[in-house]
């Protein structure tokens, strides 16, 4: 009785693997640019799950909120805006993991401060 199928490698076997992971590479490619936001993009800033302020993007600002706005705040938060990516660059929390982590310029990545209840992310105008 002959095997269904051997483990040995065939010449055909590299080419059709070859045109297997091109095509796999050409449809997560345009997945990519079909899935990339169409319009202006903001910073939006929540504070306890509430739409608190939109920031424009494409213009470098350094906005700092303060507890007597935002009674959620252990304390004052600093939001940077640079060449088009947004970072906390200040912030009270027992740990500081909100400032420690990094520039963020992917859409749709937010930036979580959850002591503070803060949220920053980089989204088209609502």
């Amino acid at each position: 009785m002959k095997p269904l199928f051997t483990l040995q490698k065939k010449p055909n076997d590299v080419y059709a693997l070859s045109i297997f992971l091109v095509v796999i590479s050409i449809v997560f490619s345009l997945t990519q640019l079909y899935n990339l936001p169409k319009g202006d993009l903001f910073v939006s800033v929540y504070v306890e799950s509430k739409l608190v302020e939109q920031y424009d993007l494409y213009e470098d600002a350094t906005i700092e909120f303060l507890p007597e706005d935002h009674p959620s705040l252990l304390g004052p938060l600093t939001l940077a805006i640079q060449n088009q990516r947004i970072k906390i660059i200040e912030e009270t929390s027992p740990l500081n993991i909100c400032s420690q982590q990094g520039w963020v310029e992917t859409p749709g990545l937010p930036l979580v401060c959850a002591p503070n209840f803060f949220l920053a992310v980089i989204e088209t105008l609502q």
